[in-house]
Order: C-alpha cells, then structure tokens, then sequence
C-alpha cells in the first residue's frame, strides 16, 4: 500500500508493509503546503530528526503517535510476548538524559490522559510493517509499554485517562492498575447509591444493568507516591457525563467541580431524575 495523505494511516491493516521511503516521505513533506502528502494543518506530521517517533498534530489535540523501530535496537525495546501484544518503546535521551517534557516522550506519558492511537512500525526486509493500534499501558523510568488493542478515543468510556505518578520513581502506570484505586472504588461502589453524580441517571433502574464508573475528582497525575487515595477523591458517573467531564478537562483544564456545575446548568429543567434528592 502507498500512503498519500496522513489519514491514509488510521485505515491501515495489521501486517501491511510501507515502504521507507513512502513513510519517510509522508512524514516529511507532510508540513509542505505545495507537496503532494500535505492535507492540511491537521495533516501535519511532527517528528524527531530520525523519525523514529512522530505526532499528528499539537497537544492536547494530538491525533495519533507514529512510531518506526527496529526491535533490539535499545537494550529495552522489543516484543515482550510471544504473541506480540505487547512492546517495550525506550525514551528518547539525550547524552544519556530522559527529559519527559522533550515532544517525543511528553507525546508518550500523554496519551493514557489524552487516548489517541499509536501505530507501531517494526523494520521489515521490503520497509516498515504495520504491527497494529496501541496504547501505553505501562511508563517505567526508561521505557513505555505499548499493549496492543486497548481502546482510545470516541470509543472508549471507562476511565482510562487518568495517572498515577510516583514523584521519587518517576514512574506510571495507567490509574486502572493501580491497585490502590481499584481497592477504593470498590469500596466507594459498595456503599454509595449507583446514581450519576451530575445527571443523577439510575443505570439499572433505565437500562435493566447495574453500571457506574468512578471518576478521580482531582487527576491522580497530581499525586504524589504517599498519597493515599480516599472514596472523597472519587465520584460516581454514568459513561456519557464521565466521558463529557473528560472532553471539558481536556478543552478547559476546569477542575471537576466547574465541570459538574456547568454540565448540570446544560440539563433541561426537570429531566434530572434525582432532581428531589
């Protein structure tokens, strides 16, 4: 397959073959307005000088992470399962100093909160061969681990966009394995009523299914290591006004209780159904 504008990359299939050149071109030429790969601002390929890691777009609207790597290549880097779901990406250092602000890897530590795609490219005899979508699931200190068919975007509705970040280990892992949330959630899920806490829907009582997720009122990413999480850090939330608290978190930077009031002011008067409680 030959790629001849950015968006040609979100309808690529598993095991496709690019050749260098095509990939090196539309990376390249992409932020060239008379070139025949531009297709627009949102177009625009932002990249390292070896292109081994390249963005679509700025944050916080970045579109998608590209990345072209020859595993081995780095003593972390390579497949860290038979089945190749999951891969070990190093950092991007310079003298041998991880600067996790540096584009490259700030695109990395970014995308659990922000859940746009990453394309992973290995090196193939005829180019680069298309591995697949996916997800950081895991930031160490030198390395992120990319896993393979966790959902992004639009598509996804459970609460994958927060982090939490050790300050001595600089390390992260997405808040859905960290074990000390689950153990709160759990505990905040037995307790408290399952009503949303800014529409205030019953899910069981409308949709015949007992669901609710929990939303940290304050990003985990703020925490330090010590902290420990508690239910008053928590609210309960059905997927549409979690997913439209995130889309304000990220357009806004508002904090949760902002986003509560202004998303409850959007209801039409009457329509919430715990409106007496």
């Amino acid at each position: 397959m030959e790629l001849k504008k950015t968006r040609d990359l979100f309808f690529l299939s598993t095991g496709q073959i690019i050749t260098k050149r095509n990939l090196y071109d539309l990376v390249q030429f992409s932020k060239v307005e008379t070139s025949p790969y531009w297709s627009g601002t949102d177009g625009v390929i932002g990249n390292t000088p070896q292109q081994g890691i390249n963005w679509i777009g700025q944050l916080p609207e970045v579109q998608a992470v590209i990345i072209k790597t020859r595993p081995g290549s780095y003593d972390d880097d390579g497949w860290s399962d038979e089945g190749k779901n999951s891969y070990h990406y190093s950092f991007k250092a310079r003298n041998g100093v991880i600067s996790y602000s540096e584009k490259a890897n700030e695109v990395l530590v970014r995308q659990p909160q922000h859940l746009y795609p990453i394309f992973l490219f290995t090196e193939h005899k005829d180019g680069w061969q298309f591995e697949g979508t996916f997800a950081v699931s895991e930031i160490e200190e030198k390395f992120v681990v990319l896993h393979r068919g966790l959902t992004y975007g639009t598509h996804n509705s459970a609460p994958q966009e927060e982090l939490l970040f050790q300050e001595g280990e600089r390390k992260y892992v997405t808040h859905l394995m960290a074990e000390r949330s689950k153990g709160v959630v759990s505990a905040l899920k037995s307790v408290e009523s399952w009503l949303c806490d800014i529409c205030g829907v019953d899910f069981l009582a409308r949709y015949g299914v007992k669901y609710i997720e929990a939303h940290h009122k304050v990003p985990i990413s703020t925490y330090s290591s010590s902290y420990v999480v508690s239910p008053s850090d928590l609210s309960l939330l059905c997927p549409n006004c979690h997913k439209a608290v995130h889309i304000y978190m990220k357009k806004s930077g508002y904090e949760y209780a902002k986003i509560k009031a202004i998303l409850e002011a959007k209801a039409q008067p009457g329509t919430r159904p715990d409106a007496a409680r």
